[in-house]
Protein backbone atom coordinates (compact mmCIF):
# COMPACT_ATOMS: atom_id res chain seq x y z
CA UNK A 1 0.00 0.00 0.00
CA UNK A 2 1.40 3.63 -0.73
CA UNK A 3 1.81 5.40 2.57
CA UNK A 4 -0.01 8.23 0.98
CA UNK A 5 -3.09 7.60 1.96
CA UNK A 6 -2.25 7.84 5.41
CA UNK A 7 -1.25 11.09 4.81
CA UNK A 8 -4.68 11.88 3.69
CA UNK A 9 -6.92 13.89 6.30
CA UNK A 10 -8.48 11.03 8.07
CA UNK A 11 -12.02 11.68 7.09
CA UNK A 12 -10.72 11.24 3.33
CA UNK A 13 -9.41 8.38 4.93
CA UNK A 14 -12.75 6.72 6.93
CA UNK A 15 -15.01 8.17 3.28
CA UNK A 16 -12.60 5.78 1.46
CA UNK A 17 -12.77 2.68 4.05
CA UNK A 18 -16.48 3.06 4.79
CA UNK A 19 -16.99 2.99 1.05
CA UNK A 20 -14.93 -0.15 0.84
CA UNK A 21 -16.78 -2.16 3.07
CA UNK A 22 -20.13 -0.94 2.04
CA UNK A 23 -19.52 -2.49 -1.85
CA UNK A 24 -17.64 -5.20 -0.93
CA UNK A 25 -20.08 -6.27 2.24
CA UNK A 26 -22.63 -6.07 -0.65
CA UNK A 27 -20.82 -7.78 -3.72
CA UNK A 28 -18.49 -11.11 -3.69
CA UNK A 29 -14.86 -10.33 -3.91
CA UNK A 30 -15.30 -10.90 -7.83
CA UNK A 31 -17.98 -8.84 -8.74
CA UNK A 32 -16.62 -5.40 -5.93
CA UNK A 33 -15.49 -3.38 -8.93
CA UNK A 34 -12.43 -0.66 -7.64
CA UNK A 35 -14.75 2.01 -9.75
CA UNK A 36 -18.03 1.32 -7.77
CA UNK A 37 -15.69 1.81 -4.41
CA UNK A 38 -13.89 4.92 -6.22
CA UNK A 39 -17.33 6.27 -6.58
CA UNK A 40 -18.60 5.17 -3.43
CA UNK A 41 -16.01 6.94 -1.85
CA UNK A 42 -15.88 10.30 -4.00
CA UNK A 43 -12.23 9.43 -5.53
CA UNK A 44 -11.27 8.58 -9.01
CA UNK A 45 -10.53 4.95 -9.67
CA UNK A 46 -6.80 6.08 -10.83
CA UNK A 47 -6.31 7.44 -7.23
CA UNK A 48 -7.94 4.80 -5.45
CA UNK A 49 -4.98 2.65 -7.35
CA UNK A 50 -2.72 5.20 -6.88
CA UNK A 51 -3.39 4.35 -2.99
CA UNK A 52 -3.68 0.60 -3.34
CA UNK A 53 -2.28 -1.04 -5.56
CA UNK A 54 -4.49 -3.52 -6.85
CA UNK A 55 -7.94 -4.54 -5.44
CA UNK A 56 -6.72 -7.83 -3.18
CA UNK A 57 -4.60 -5.13 -1.29
CA UNK A 58 -7.26 -3.51 -0.55
CA UNK A 59 -9.20 -6.13 0.61
CA UNK A 60 -6.48 -7.21 3.22
CA UNK A 61 -6.05 -3.66 4.35
CA UNK A 62 -9.85 -4.11 4.82
CA UNK A 63 -9.68 -7.09 6.78
CA UNK A 64 -6.92 -6.18 8.88
CA UNK A 65 -8.27 -3.03 10.17
CA UNK A 66 -11.76 -4.58 10.61
CA UNK A 67 -10.03 -7.11 13.17
CA UNK A 68 -8.44 -3.89 14.62
CA UNK A 69 -11.48 -2.00 15.11
CA UNK A 70 -13.21 -4.99 16.58
CA UNK A 71 -10.12 -5.72 19.08
CA UNK A 72 -10.37 -1.98 20.65
CA UNK A 73 -13.97 -2.00 20.61
CA UNK A 74 -13.56 -5.02 22.69
CA UNK A 75 -11.18 -3.08 24.80
CA UNK A 76 -12.96 -0.19 24.98
CA UNK A 77 -16.47 -2.07 26.59
CA UNK A 78 -13.14 -4.06 28.93
CA UNK A 79 -14.81 -7.41 27.62
CA UNK A 80 -11.52 -9.22 28.94
CA UNK A 81 -11.41 -6.96 32.05
CA UNK A 82 -13.74 -9.77 33.62
CA UNK A 83 -13.30 -13.52 34.42
CA UNK A 84 -17.07 -14.16 34.56
CA UNK A 85 -17.17 -16.01 31.12
CA UNK A 86 -21.08 -14.52 30.40
CA UNK A 87 -19.89 -10.64 31.77
CA UNK A 88 -17.52 -11.55 29.02
CA UNK A 89 -20.22 -12.61 26.54
CA UNK A 90 -22.37 -9.30 27.10
CA UNK A 91 -19.29 -6.63 27.45
CA UNK A 92 -18.33 -8.20 23.99
CA UNK A 93 -21.65 -7.99 22.04
CA UNK A 94 -22.39 -4.57 23.52
CA UNK A 95 -18.67 -3.97 21.54
CA UNK A 96 -19.84 -5.57 18.75
CA UNK A 97 -23.25 -3.63 18.52
CA UNK A 98 -21.44 -0.58 19.12
CA UNK A 99 -19.06 -0.77 16.12
CA UNK A 100 -21.88 -2.12 14.11
CA UNK A 101 -23.83 1.09 14.74
CA UNK A 102 -20.85 2.98 13.84
CA UNK A 103 -19.69 0.85 11.35
CA UNK A 104 -22.87 -0.66 9.84
CA UNK A 105 -20.87 -2.17 6.53
CA UNK A 106 -17.70 -3.47 8.77
CA UNK A 107 -19.64 -6.92 10.05
CA UNK A 108 -21.06 -7.93 6.75
CA UNK A 109 -17.20 -7.55 5.02
CA UNK A 110 -16.15 -9.76 7.58
CA UNK A 111 -18.83 -12.53 7.38
CA UNK A 112 -18.52 -12.26 3.46
CA UNK A 113 -15.15 -12.30 3.74
CA UNK A 114 -14.43 -15.43 6.06
CA UNK A 115 -17.15 -17.31 3.40
CA UNK A 116 -15.17 -15.93 0.22
CA UNK A 117 -14.22 -18.36 -2.09
CA UNK A 118 -11.69 -16.82 -4.48
CA UNK A 119 -8.88 -19.09 -3.90
CA UNK A 120 -5.74 -17.20 -2.90
CA UNK A 121 -7.70 -14.85 -1.15
CA UNK A 122 -9.48 -17.26 0.99
CA UNK A 123 -6.24 -18.65 1.51
CA UNK A 124 -5.24 -15.39 3.38
CA UNK A 125 -8.23 -14.46 4.91
CA UNK A 126 -8.84 -18.15 6.11
CA UNK A 127 -5.07 -17.98 8.02
CA UNK A 128 -5.41 -14.47 9.19
CA UNK A 129 -8.20 -15.53 11.20
CA UNK A 130 -7.35 -18.07 12.50
CA UNK A 131 -4.24 -16.87 13.94
CA UNK A 132 -6.16 -13.96 15.37
CA UNK A 133 -8.58 -17.28 16.73
CA UNK A 134 -6.25 -18.87 18.45
CA UNK A 135 -4.77 -15.44 20.05
CA UNK A 136 -8.21 -14.76 21.23
CA UNK A 137 -9.16 -18.11 22.71
CA UNK A 138 -6.05 -18.40 24.36
CA UNK A 139 -6.53 -14.92 25.80
CA UNK A 140 -9.89 -15.47 26.90
CA UNK A 141 -9.97 -18.95 28.04
CA UNK A 142 -7.14 -18.63 30.36
CA UNK A 143 -8.91 -15.40 31.82
CA UNK A 144 -12.37 -17.48 32.53
CA UNK A 145 -12.85 -18.37 35.94
CA UNK A 146 -14.55 -22.05 35.27
CA UNK A 147 -15.66 -22.89 38.72
CA UNK A 148 -18.81 -22.06 37.71
CA UNK A 149 -19.05 -24.89 35.77
CA UNK A 150 -18.93 -28.59 35.77
CA UNK A 151 -15.57 -30.29 36.01
CA UNK A 152 -15.88 -32.46 32.87
CA UNK A 153 -16.85 -29.64 31.00
CA UNK A 154 -14.27 -28.78 28.18
CA UNK A 155 -15.43 -24.88 27.89
CA UNK A 156 -13.63 -24.82 24.34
Amino acid sequence: MNEKFFNLPLEKQQRIINAAYEVFSMNTYKKASMADIADAGGISKSLLFHYFKNKKELYMFLWTEALKAVKKRIAEYRALETSDFFEMLYRSMIAKCSLMKDCPYLSAFLLRAYYDNTPDLARDVQKNYYENYVLSQNITFDKIDNSNFRVALDLK
